[in-house]
């Protein structure tokens, strides 16, 4: 029924998931809407699709204030399910993108919505693509003004097949957002003080990049400058200074100094500092997980190098559940997905988090230096 079903999905989430989000300015700030919107619609006769949406909306405080505006962060889950039992997950907390900032010039009508749902010609207010879809996904958050009440998804399975999903319904919160962000913290900071450095890395990972993780998704937030740092502050605190966000940095910092012209070779270069490289090659043939270690294969104590947490890649489910369709499902590329799929983990999220680090931790302040002598890179 379905062609591959995602083609490196997680870049552009990744991406987002540590995008700066400017604020609007003085008056026009408003709090936020938190909005969950839910729908399905039937694959075949055998299998449905459920369509989940979450994230935030800001506030129109005027009717002069663009429907999709900049401040606009929400993520789609997909997932398939047979009458089996069987199920996947097929994109998982995947950024949305204004459809309108895709294609200005598109006839927003065009898109075979239920008329209620349909844009107009020149007018594309609360409709979004999926940029990881294969082949087309397009969401209609209904109305287009005030508070969205109604969802539909609109999903193309191949040239010109799509399915339509029934009208869903949204739910919303207003301005809920920092107490979601303060549990996920106390939950992160009860694990480092048991020392559970495991448990630790991924709910650090579940707020950072939810998408990295097999675990239920912590709220779709925007990670501001405040929760880097207190978040680096709970890791330095824990560790005396081994683990942090500010330690990576300094490390990134060196890597980068050392191969100023070479991306991947500074990414190469940082890896080795922290130790998330395998020290001999695997026995066994391997090709998605290259000479970068695995989850599994972590560190989880003090014993481990300066900097080894927290840890940036993706969890080994998450990987295994790209690479392996499931059951009477074919795909012919899922292998080459995967190992697309840490690739840009590793070679485009660690620079992005990096940068992002570096904007949100103030190193003018003395900062505490990596445990052990300075690290010496050769160019």
């Amino acid at each position: 029924m379905f062609s591959q079903p995602m083609r490196s999905p997680f870049a552009v989430a990744l991406i987002g998931a540590l995008a700066a989000i400017p604020s609007l300015p003085g008056a026009a700030q408003a709090r936020p809407l938190y909005v969950t919107c839910q729908t399905v619609a039937s694959a075949n006769q055998d299998a449905t699709l459920t369509y989940r949406v979450t994230g935030s909306l800001p506030q129109a405080t005027t009717g002069a204030v663009p429907q999709n505006p900049i401040g606009t962060s929400l993520r789609l889950t997909v997932q398939w399910q047979n009458r089996q039992g069987n199920s996947q997950v097929l994109l998982d907390e995947s950024l949305l993108q204004d459809y309108a900032q895709l294609a200005p010039d598109a006839d927003f009508s065009k898109l075979p919505f239920d008329s209620e749902f349909r844009g107009q010609p020149n007018q594309g207010d609360r409709l979004y693509a999926a940029p990881a879809s294969l082949n087309g996904l397009y969401i209609s958050l209904r109305p287009a003004l005030g508070q969205p009440q109604q969802i539909q998804v609109l999903h193309y399975l191949g040239s010109g097949q799509f399915v339509r999903s029934t009208p869903g319904n949204c739910q919303i919160e207003v301005g809920s957002e920092d107490a979601a962000i303060r549990q996920q913290l106390a939950l992160i900071q009860d694990r480092l003080q048991a020392q559970d450095w495991a448990a630790a890395d991924r709910e650090t990972r579940r707020l950072l990049a939810p998408e990295s993780v097999f675990m239920p998704p912590a709220r779709s937030v925007s990670v501001r400058p405040e929760v880097i740092r207190e978040l680096d502050r709970a890791w330095l605190t824990a560790s005396n200074g081994r683990f942090g966000l500010s330690i990576q940095w300094q490390l990134w910092r060196a890597a980068r100094a050392a191969h100023p012209n070479n991306l991947e070779a500074a990414v190469n270069a940082f890896r080795d500092l922290v130790g998330w490289k395998i020290p001999a090659p695997r026995p066994e043939v391997d090709f998605i997980s290259s000479d970068w270690r695995n989850e599994s294969e972590l560190t989880y104590s003090l014993q481990a190098p300066v900097g080894h947490l927290p840890w940036v890649g993706v969890s080994d489910q998450v990987v295994h559940q790209v690479a392996v369709p499931p059951e009477g499902m074919h795909c012919g590329s899922c292998s080459i997905d995967a190992i697309q799929l840490r690739h840009d983990r590793f070679y485009g999220y660690v620079p992005a988090l990096m940068d992002r680090v570096r904007l949100s931790i103030d190193f003018r302040q003395p900062m505490p230096s990596p445990p052990g002598r300075s690290p010496q890179l050769r160019p």
